[in-house]
């Protein structure tokens, strides 16, 4: 609450209703501004409350009461000088004594005009307010809709932003990793756990695919990947991932710590496969490795290297048995 030596000099004119009821307080950035539709004694203290009933009661009688001292909440002092117009009174709140009471005694008996001037001063200003209520409510609503837009567009924007990174590490085709992926899953989930366990490590090629494609069409071996990572996600469940490298090769990352595990599998999904293709099969290498032994992008490398070549192996060593 402002301080006496603030308050100095911001008189201020308050009209009442019947009901003493602050109707408006005139200029409406004085101290007590806030107050407008609530009963004057909510601006007096508690102990000038009585004190306002019997200037109350000499302003209905007398119509004029000049420096009325009265004591505001905080206990601020001023005083009271009010006039009685039929159905309202006019209180103007000084906060010095009158030194010319004659003088301010003539001013406050306004005639009825003057008095209208005031109602008519008073309505302008309520319409002023009304259309600047109107302006800013109208400013409200297009911040609303603009917000509701900029909301709208950021939603888009996440939703592009998820289908962005989805397509950064998901093969297109068959909905599996890419090869790109293969690095930072490996860096992000096993390699950053260092985790003293053993994980195998699968090199997938598939044995005459050329043939499908040649005999039956690129859209015949199309549908050959994606069953092949369908059969390979049903049989591993929640033990691994598949990630595509390119073309028809692929890489299957299990959790199983057993090598014999792992071969099992592999014989499931390549008997299902080929269920599918009644030509193409597997071949592929298993690279049992310690999630510790590996530290860096060049160690991962080299478990694919090595898990190429043993898939090599196999499938040079079928191309001979089925020569033989």
């Amino acid at each position: 609450m402002p301080n006496q030596t603030k308050i100095l000099n911001k008189d201020f004119l308050i009209r009442l209703d019947l009901e003493d009821v602050i109707q408006f307080i005139t200029p409406t950035n004085s101290t007590f501004s806030n107050y407008v539709n609530h009963s004057i004694i909510d601006i007096l203290s508690e102990s000038d409350v009585q004190k306002f009933e019997l200037f109350k009661k000499e302003i209905n009688e007398k119509n004029v009461v000049l420096n009325y001292e009265i004591v505001l909440k905080d206990n601020i002092r001023c005083y009271f000088n009010g006039y009685a117009d039929q159905t309202i009174k006019f209180i103007i709140v000084l906060f010095e004594s009158l030194s010319d009471q004659g003088a301010f005694k003539k001013i406050m008996k306004l005639n009825s005009q003057q008095v209208n001037d005031i109602r008519s001063l008073h309505q302008n200003l309520q319409s002023h307010d009304e259309n600047a209520y109107e302006e800013i409510s109208k400013l409200n609503s297009e911040l609303l809709n603009s917000r509701r837009i900029i909301e709208k567009q950021n939603a888009e924007l996440s939703k592009y932003n998820v289908l962005l990174k989805k397509m950064s590490i998901e093969d297109s085709l068959t909905g599996c990793y890419n090869r790109r992926h293969f690095y930072d899953y490996m860096r992000e989930k096993i390699l950053s756990s260092q985790k003293d366990v053993e994980m195998n490590l699968v090199m997938i090629d598939f044995n005459h695919f050329k043939q499908i494609n040649d005999q039956f069409g690129h859209d015949a071996g199309d549908r050959l990947l994606i069953n092949f990572v369908k059969i390979s996600r049903d049989f591993l469940e929640d033990k691994g991932e598949v990630f595509r490298l390119g073309g028809d090769e692929f890489l299957l990352l299990t959790n199983h710590q057993k090598n014999e595990d792992v071969k099992q599998l592999m014989i499931k999904i390549n008997q299902e496969f080929f269920k599918h293709s009644m030509i193409s099969d597997l071949a592929y290498g298993i690279v049992n490795f310690k999630v510790t032994d590996i530290n860096n992008e060049f160690d991962l490398t080299s478990l694919i290297q090595k898990s190429d070549k043993l898939m090599y192996e196999n499938k040079n060593h079928n191309l001979v048995t089925k020569m033989i």
